[in-house]
């Protein structure tokens, strides 16, 4: 933002000179980003203001500022109220008041439509940047720059009768000022009257309603919207405007009134006019307040390392315009009504520091110990896991948390959507609730550009729940593409798979004791293809997912297979376990079973698990075979490898097979399979 130096001294003049006051500013974080000289050889102040700093998008603001942190008078600048000469008035309802809970306006009549634009507005637009264009026009743009309030000045003659602040309606459109024809959806907030949509609201009004050179009766708004109601809509609809800027981040809710009548004063001054009375429909209890903070003493003093006396505290939150009230404990703190980043007490200890002056804080050398925290034995450390990953051949990736409604879809069943208020863009408007899309997007980005071997992962937070009741858990989601090994000359290339990536989650797992914790049963996510998923059981707790991309999201090339596990729960393990480790030889007997295709493989293994005693050591899946032809039927051949072990003695064969047979019993009468030959 620019602004004419001349004009900021009207409001507040500190008495030192414009390096030294550019200087003072940038120190207290409303920074300068360059001094330089108007068209007119007068110095103008180029701001590189932050989001937070909402009250400073004016030059009172700025002057409020300056006033503070010199303790120089701020003008006495009162606008003086219009006495209405007419009776003529539009009403102004609140149709959506969560929106916009106070709209402003006001009529006045019997311009004189040759008027022209006083010097002094030209010469101070032309400073901030503004190209003067029409009496009206500049008078909004005027006031806008001078107090912060964005208005907007309507043909009265091409109105159709009152006005109203509502929600867009379907299928509804408008033609903006600069010709852009608008489709709007029906989050965006509109001012209209008895016909049609007149204005987008707190971003540009339409062209249909624009004052021109003819104009001899305008319709004068000043409006508080909600920044919620604004935020994103003029980035999505690519029209960023300086009315939007202010709104998004938050405009006075008590200037409305003395916008209007500053604008009148100008206008009147430059056209002549009768005005009529100011309309100002309010819903109060949608108003933003502005609760008090209570500051402790003891609290300032330990976050700025440096002890003030009370005097100095007050005087300086004072000259900052809030209501103090002294306590035995501190002070309460009351923040005006357009200081919209005031809420907690650390921010008025950052009020503090910055009107006392960071330069004057003295340096305190930290005196205190580090006692870093050792992990429990119920934690895994992520940094284990990815260590392990990293072994596997995978690379980490970091994403955003947040990401766009339509590739976020497909990979959570229903719910509403965690949507930010302020998005950086329309890509980057929902939070997430899986570290799949983004891994896709990682992947999708190398396969085109040549690498088509991918294995990446990525551990990071997933929001779930409701807008107003957001959970946060951690999880870790894995995505496996292309080669199931690197290529060589010493085996044949073969395709990453889903037993691949169920492979690398068993290895996660074991990180947590003895992988028989876990379970994998098939079952069905909307991310994933049907027949190739699994949940990952904790006993009967949910902990995560592998499968194959389901192939309508496959983006036209190979499904890569994916993974995924909440790691709070999934890496939550028991005291540390010992087993004693056996000094007697194991023993290993292969089945060959047919099993029908409704029999999960993992049900087999818990069967077998559940009946072989204590003498079973593990159960491996060597082989799983389908083919109709050799089978002579939909089943498939299954190879499981038991092996036995003992930890007293060395175990006869006769006591293994009988193990085995009762182990191929229950599997013939609990799942109908039968054993290869």
């Amino acid at each position: 933002m620019k602004i004419d130096m001349a004009w900021l001294r009207e409001w507040c003049d500190p008495g030192v000179g414009d390096e030294a006051l550019a200087h003072q500013l940038t120190m207290a974080g409303v920074e300068v980003d360059d001094l330089v000289s108007g068209a007119d050889g007068s110095a103008v102040l180029e701001l590189a203001l932050t989001p937070n700093r909402a009250d400073c998008f004016s030059v009172r603001g700025v002057a409020r500022e300056v006033s503070a942190l010199f303790s120089a008078p701020l003008s006495a600048r009162d606008v003086a109220e219009t006495t209405a000469a007419i009776d003529v008035r539009r009403e102004l309802g609140l149709v959506a008041p969560e929106a916009c809970p106070r709209f402003a306006g006001r009529v006045i009549e019997g311009l004189d439509p040759g008027a022209e634009t006083p010097d002094f507005i030209r010469r101070r637009l032309a400073a901030a940047g503004e190209r003067p264009q029409h009496l009206l026009v500049d008078v909004t743009n005027y006031v806008m720059l001078e107090m912060g309030q964005p208005m907007h000045a309507y043909d009265l003659e091409r109105l159709n009768g009152d006005l109203c602040a509502r929600w867009a309606k379907p299928g509804e459109s408008l033609t903006l000022l600069d010709g852009t024809e608008l489709k709007l959806e029906s989050d965006v907030l509109v001012i209209a009257d008895e016909k049609q949509a007149v204005a987008a609201a707190g971003i540009m009004g339409e062209l249909a309603s624009a004052v021109g050179d003819g104009t001899t009766g305008v319709l004068l708004e000043s409006a508080f919207f909600a920044p919620g109601a604004v935020a994103g809509r003029a980035r999505r609809l690519g029209l960023q405007t300086e009315a939007s800027l202010r709104f998004e981040r938050g405009v006075d809710p008590s200037g409305q009134v003395e916008a209007i009548e500053r604008a009148t004063e100008l206008i009147i001054a430059a056209a002549g006019g009768k005005p009529g009375p100011v309309i100002d429909s309010v819903s109060a209890k949608h108003l933003p307040e502005r609760g008090a903070i209570d500051l402790r003493r003891g609290r300032l003093s330990a976050l700025l390392g440096v002890e003030l006396p009370d005097g100095d505290v007050s005087a300086m939150l004072r000259r900052l315009t809030m209501a103090v009230e002294e306590t035995e404990a501190g002070w309460r703190v009351k923040p005006p009504s357009f200081r919209f980043d005031l809420a907690e007490e650390a921010d008025l200890v950052e009020e503090i520091a910055r009107v006392h002056g960071y330069e004057n804080i003295p340096e305190t050398p930290a005196n205190w110990s580090a006692h870093p925290s050792a992990s429990t034995e119920r934690q895994v450390d992520p940094d284990r896991v990815r260590a392990l990953l990293v072994d596997r051949g995978y690379h980490e990736c970091l994403n955003y948390s947040f990401l766009d409604e339509e590739s976020h879809k497909p990979f959570h069943s229903g719910g509403q959507e965690i949507e930010l208020a302020n998005p950086l863009s329309g890509e980057l408007s929902v939070l997430r609730r899986s570290l799949w899309p983004g891994l896709l997007r990682n992947y999708r980005t190398n396969r085109d550009r040549g690498t088509t071997d991918a294995r990446l992962f990525e551990i990071g937070v997933c929001f779930s729940g409701k807008p107003v009741d957001i959970r946060e858990e951690t999880w870790l989601a894995g995505l496996l593409a292309g080669g199931a090994m690197p290529e060589q000359w010493g085996a044949r290339r073969r395709d990453a798979d889903f037993f691949d990536a169920r492979g690398d989650v068993e290895s996660i797992l074991a990180l947590d004791g003895p992988d028989r914790e876990f379970d994998f049963r098939a079952a069905g996510h909307p991310g994933l293809r049907p027949g190739r998923s699994v949940r990952v059981l904790r006993g009967e707790d949910e902990v995560g997912w592998v499968g194959e991309l389901h192939p309508e999201l496959a983006d036209g090339g190979p499904a890569p297979q994916l993974f995924a596990l909440r790691l709070d729960a999934a890496l939550d393990s028991d005291a540390a376990r010992v087993t004693e480790v056996s000094r007697f030889p194991a023993v290993r007997r292969d089945l060959s079973l047919v099993a029908p295709p409704s029999v999960q493989v993992g049900d087999l293994l818990g069967a077998i698990r559940s009946q072989a005693g204590e003498w079973m050591r593990e159960v491996i899946v060597f082989d799983v075979y389908e083919d109709r032809k050799s089978l002579n039927s939909d089943a498939r051949s299954v190879g499981l490898g038991l092996i036995f072990q003992s930890i007293s003695r060395t175990l006869t064969d006769a006591e293994v097979d009988r193990a085995v047979a009762d182990a191929v019993s229950l599997l013939v009468e609990k799942f109908g399979v039968s054993v290869r030959q």
